[in-house]
């Protein structure tokens, strides 16, 4: 009897928690970004807020073309559940794509599926006031992802 409570009760698990056991399998690819990979990045990999040093902000992919951009659909939307201005572009790094939003959140997706692998959410303090509270983005180094936040000390210009 105790056996058999403790299948069920594991399936039940296996059950609830399986889509968060496949996403943290989709980052067991994730490719460390290191000086190289900055200066060289792959084209199917926008490591940096303009895609590469020279800043200039487009992919050297061609399988967009002015002849079939017309035929784009989306495949996958993600709402970040936040209503203010979002100016940081993505970032991404084998499949994996990071986003900020105002209000100091990162969330790591599945570029593929949109799905969400992780999010991180800064608690902010209730007395924070921000005039034009966007941020820049992430940076990628080594396996870390970096995020310049408000510190907790700063609040309202006081």
């Amino acid at each position: 009897m105790w056996a058999r409570t403790l299948i069920v009760v594991a399936a039940a698990v296996v059950a609830a928690l399986g889509p968060v056991m496949l996403a943290a399998q989709s980052v067991v690819n994730y490719t460390a970004v290191t000086e190289q990979r900055l200066l060289n990045p792959e084209p199917h990999n926008w490591l940096m807020y303009r895609g590469t040093y020279s800043g200039w902000g487009y992919s050297p992919l061609e399988q967009i073309t002015p002849a079939n951009v017309k035929k784009l659909v989306p495949v996958w939307s993600f709402s970040t559940g936040v209503t203010e201005g979002h100016q940081a572009p993505p970032v991404v790094n084998n499949g994996v794509m990071f986003i900020t939003t105002p209000q100091q959140q990162v969330f790591a997706l599945n570029a593929k599926t949109g799905d969400l692998i992780w999010r991180y959410r800064k608690e902010l303090p209730e007395d924070l006031l921000q005039l034009h509270p966007t941020n820049r983005g992430v940076a990628l180094w080594g396996d870390r992802v970096y995020v310049a936040t408000v510190s907790s000390g700063a609040t309202g210009g006081r």
